[in-house]
């Protein structure tokens, strides 16, 4: 029973350095501020087209965008109503600071995936370049132009896609801000 007692005690003691040790806080990379822009209640419209031989449909877009995880992510909680079906998607962005990008991750509620990565041009611009992976495995691959106002409360943007060597508008449209979330 002693030996148990020390051995469960030097155990503890070899915590003690490390607790107090610790670096404070970690905090989330000045770059992530970038994606500020986008933080807040977004209603979006235009149009879209899914395919490169699909019909062109108007679209009511809703976000939702805010930060998670102690300000090292955002978040997009969306949904999207054209051609007769309503869509509901969420999306993550944060920086990679190995690789010092940024990046998005997306999901939809019919199986949809995506992945890719973010550039910013000054405080007004965005691309972002992306590959989609639909549920029944076609791939294709994206390019989003967004353009700000420089109060950050409207937006126009752009997709264009490409499958299989054939390109087309995915979506066009202009969007504004109602209120800004933290």
């Amino acid at each position: 029973m002693k030996n148990t007692v020390i051995a469960i005690s030097l155990m503890l003691l070899m915590f003690v350095p490390l607790a107090g040790g610790q670096s404070s806080t970690p905090k989330p990379a000045p770059e992530l501020k970038k994606w500020n822009i986008w933080v807040g209640d977004w209603s979006t419209t235009g149009t879209a087209k899914d395919t490169p031989t699909g019909p062109e449909y108007k679209v009511n877009w809703h976000t939702r965008c805010h930060w998670i995880l102690d300000g090292f992510a955002l978040q997009w909680d969306s949904t999207w109503k054209g051609n007769g079906v309503e869509s509901r998607f969420l999306e993550i962005g944060f920086f990679d600071p190995i690789k010092k990008i940024h990046t998005i991750s997306g999901f939809t509620n019919d199986g949809t995936t995506w992945t890719g990565t973010v550039t910013f041009d000054g405080k007004t611009d965005q691309v972002e370049t992306f590959t989609i992976i639909l549920p029944n495995g076609e791939v294709s691959t994206c390019r989003n132009t967004w353009h700000f106002t420089t109060d950050g409360m409207a937006v126009s943007g752009t997709e264009q896609c490409e499958q299989n060597g054939v390109s087309w508008i995915g979506f066009q449209g202009k969007g504004t801000k109602s209120k800004t979330a933290k």
